[in-house]
C-alpha cells in the first residue's frame, strides 16, 4: 500500500548529486526507477541524519552534503502536472533490517521530472554538534 499523501520524505544529497561550487543538484538524484526515500513519519529529520551516514554515505568519494525533503501529495501534483509527460507517481513502503524508514518511489523519472522535482525540494544543511 502507497505511503499516505500527508507524510513527507527525505532524500540524501550526496556529493556525486551536489555540486559544491555551483550549489546545484543533479537531475539523477531523482531520475530513474526505485528511488530510494526515508519516510520521516517513522524517522524524524534529526535522526535521518545519522541514518543516511550510516546508510548512504561512501566515503570518501560519496559523502552527505544535504538532506532534501518533500510532501508525498506534492510529488504526485508535481508528478500529474509535469506538461511533457504526467505521470502518476507513489511511494511505496520498502522497509529494510536496518533501515525501517526506507521506501522507494518505484516509477521511472524523466530528467525533465527530476529536475521539476528538485526545484520543489527543501534543502537541508546539517547541523554540526
Amino acid at each position: 500500500m502507497p505511503v499516505d499523501p500527508s507524510e513527507d520524505f527525505a532524500r540524501a544529497i550526496c556529493s556525486d548529486k551536489w555540486d559544491e561550487a555551483t550549489g546545484e543538484m543533479s537531475a539523477s538524484l531523482f531520475k530513474g526507477e526505485n528511488t530510494s526515500v526515508s519516510r520521516l513519519a517513522l524517522c524524524p529529520l534529526d535522526e535521518t541524519w545519522d541514518l543516511f551516514h550510516r546508510q548512504v554515505e561512501k566515503p570518501p568519494e560519496r559523502t552527505l552534503r544535504r538532506i532534501g525533503t518533500m510532501n508525498v501529495g506534492r510529488l504526485q501534483q508535481i508528478g500529474q502536472g509535469f506538461p511533457a509527460n504526467p505521470t502518476a507517481l507513489t511511494v511505496e513502503p520498502d522497509p529494510l533490517p536496518d533501515f525501517r524508514s526506507h521506501a522507494v518511489i518505484p516509477e521511472k523519472i524523466s530528467r525533465g521530472l527530476a529536475n521539476a522535482i528538485i526545484r520543489e525540494l527543501t534543502v537541508h544543511e546539517e547541523n554540526p554538534s
